[in-house]
């Protein structure tokens, strides 16, 4: 009951938790025309990843039912969408009719992203189609909707995997696949159709609906039921109107093939972008009732607004993540200019079963963001993360929930399956207490354990289903230590310079039969590519939540390779951590920006890095130096271990690096 108050009273005083991000795809490129015919069986598709999973518009989970890939070349954006369906059933048989009186799937493109003259595209399970333009959304009273504007050269089909209009028979599904020239997507409107591509590297604003209908079926067909349809889209709006482009996903475009991994990070900029948006849209709401706008409204905090008329107004802002400087006017137009300055990301390892009240908890939240803390990665129970998450996401803060991955201390389920634990050369398990390595909380499980997989799979649904998260970040995605940070040498007694079989692992049952029936010659690159077969294996299921999938790693590929079996070039993350804490390999306070630059080299810059810093390491006024010479390195963003280390000085010197402008610099 006090959780409830106290974010009801701080929702009133700030306008309640900052929005999450849109999300985010990265389209692939081929080389190779594709054929359309509704499929979508080529070798290129199968190499495609999917969207994150549709959600209802208004936010709330639903079942997997819409699958989605999209990839382009020269010529043609292509989309792919399959959708599970008991019923077919379509009546729309007309161009240009009202499609979505059907079941049906829907496109929508804003070419630049200014929330103006975008693209609509419906179409059903008859293959008939609706395109339309529409220079400025609904919210405008006056749309200008273009009903007889054509999208030039479209290729489209459907394939059924039932029967159509048959309501004797229960059926499968429907896809449908799409070839949308791009003359009518960069070149539309007022532009000449001149077919150019967009350039590699560069985003669109996007988003994709499926409509369905509750029916039953009678004699003559199916009746629809007295219910609304359901809208279901890749981009929640946050109400039942799709027509809010300001939410729609990116959609950022590759050089590389489908088979190569890249990272799909969202916009640091949205939550600033959104807020705009919001006083446009309460503006607009007040007009739409007074006849008037509301010069007195309180506005955001950083969020600035000035009337050049009555009747006109300029809303600014600077995102205090990237230092994008943002303007949006009464009439919908929206532009950004980037800063010049990098701005890195500053995440905090949170543990969350510090005892604290809710209230203390909030302040604490508050004081890190207040600090210059970009996103909090909260380690404890589901039950425990899920009280947290809302009070972080209140003060201000992205929340990334802390997964405890092969290394499984005290889970219960686990430890009822010995065969599920990691073995090394010698034959002992990391299940039983007298042969674990090192320490006693070395509970490693077996990677590649089916049951270790769907275990693992399970704890992540379990978080996701946490509401307000951004991502969920693994820990310990590798195996127990071949080779301890030479630091730690001296600590057990060690010299490691060469592999002890008591601290080599998996030599379990599963591993060594999987390693006999396979092409891999190396037994060690074997162990790698199991270690990183579970994380992507992970790492797909938290992004079909729509969730970031992000992890702890050793600094860099070759030298967790060498010492934890953990080639994180292979892994398919958005997000790395790598924990270059210099004191653990007896280094400089030089050598996490090296190892950094290196670890990009071998990871060919695919994978957004935060390299992590330990703050036992770093005297507070040695901070504000530490970070930047990080931030040089041009990474993403910056991970600081811990909150149990954290102190008024740590925070103090933190707050004087965020407020330092920075000139961005690549290496």
């Amino acid at each position: 009951m006090m959780i409830r108050t106290i974010l009801f009273t701080l929702a009133a005083a700030t306008g309640g938790i900052m929005a999450q991000p849109a999300p985010t795809y990265v389209c692939s490129r081929v080389d190779t025309p594709l054929l359309i015919d509704g499929k979508g069986d080529e070798e290129a598709w199968k190499n495609t990843r999917e969207l994150s999973a549709f959600r209802d518009i208004e936010g709330g989970a639903i079942p997997h039912q819409c699958r989605v890939k999209m990839l382009w070349d020269d010529d043609y954006l292509y989309i792919l969408a399959d959708m599970d369906e008991q019923h077919l059933w379509a009546t729309q048989k007309e161009h240009d009719s009202i499609i979505y009186h059907d079941p049906d799937f829907e496109v929508f493109i804003d070419p630049d992203g200014d929330g103006l003259n975008y693209i609509e595209l419906e179409i059903n399970e008859l293959n008939t189609t609706w395109d339309l333009f529409i220079t400025r959304p609904y919210r405008f009273n006056d749309p200008n909707i273009l009903h007889d504007w054509e999208i030039k050269g479209l290729k489209h089909a459907v394939h059924l995997r039932g029967t159509l209009n048959t309501p004797g028979d229960v059926d499968d599904g429907w896809s449908v696949e799409l070839a949308i020239p791009w003359s009518s997507i960069t070149s539309h409107a007022h532009l000449p159709r001149t077919g150019k591509a967009p350039e590699p590297g560069c985003s669109m604003r996007m988003n994709f609906s499926r409509v369905n209908w509750q029916v039953k079926p009678t004699a003559g067909g199916y009746e629809k039921l007295p219910a609304p349809e359901s809208n279901h889209v890749w981009a929640p709006t946050g109400k039942i109107n799709i027509h809010l482009p300001e939410h729609w996903g990116r959609v950022i475009f590759s050089p590389n093939p489908p088979q190569e991994w890249e990272s799909a990070m969202p916009d640091n900029s949205d939550s600033a972008r959104l807020k705009l948006y919001e006083v446009l849209n309460a503006q607009l709401e007040h007009r739409n009732k007074l006849q008037e706008f509301d010069r007195s409204m309180q506005m955001p905090p950083g969020v600035n607004i000035c009337f050049p008329t009555d009747d006109f107004f300029v809303l600014t802002t600077v995102c205090n993540m990237t230092g994008a400087q943002m303007r949006l006017d009464s009439e919908g137009r929206f532009a950004c200019t980037p800063s010049a300055g990098h701005h890195p990301e500053l995440y905090l390892w949170v543990h969350g079963n510090n005892k604290r009240s809710p209230m203390e908890w909030l302040q604490q939240f508050i004081c890190y963001a207040e600090s210059g803390i970009d996103s909090v990665i909260i380690d404890g129970s589901v039950e425990r993360i899920a009280q947290l998450t809302p009070l972080a996401r209140l003060a201000g803060l992205r929340v990334y929930a802390w997964l405890w991955a092969l290394n499984r201390p005290g889970d219960t389920i686990a430890l009822q399956h010995p065969d599920w634990y990691a073995v090394n050369a010698e034959g002992k398990s990391c299940h039983l207490p007298q042969e674990r390595p090192f320490v006693e909380y070395y509970q490693f499980l077996c990677p590649n354990n089916q049951e270790v997989q769907q275990h693992l799979q399970e704890q992540v649904r379990q978080l996701a289903a946490i509401p307000g998260l951004t991502g969920i970040q693994a820990d310990y995605m590798r195996l127990p230590d071949v080779e301890l940070p030479q630091a730690l040498w001296s600590k057990y007694g060690l010299d490691m310079s060469h592999v002890i079989p008591a601290f080599d692992y998996c030599y379990c049952d599963t591993c060594k039969a999987l390693y006999a029936a396979g092409s891999e010659p190396d037994w060690k690159k074997f162990r790698e590519r199991s270690v990183a077969g579970i994380f992507n294996l992970l790492a797909a299921e938290i992004r079909k939540h729509g969730l970031i999938a992000a992890c702890a790693v050793f600094p860099s590929p070759e030298l967790a390779a060498r010492m934890v079996h953990q080639d994180w070039s292979m892994f398919h993350a958005d997000l790395v951590l790598p924990m270059a804490y210099h004191s653990f390999y007896n280094k400089p306070a030089t050598w996490p920006a090296d190892i950094t630059r290196q670890a990009a080299q071998e990871s060919r810059g695919r994978i957004p890095m935060a390299p992590g810093v330990h703050l036992p390491d770093i005297p507070p006024a040695s901070l504000p130096g530490h970070l930047e010479t990080l931030r040089a390195t041009g990474v993403h963003g910056i991970g600081i271990f811990s909150d149990d280390e954290l102190t008024p000085e740590h925070l103090e010197a933190i707050k004087k690096f965020k407020a330092t402008p920075h000139v961005l610099q690549r290496h």
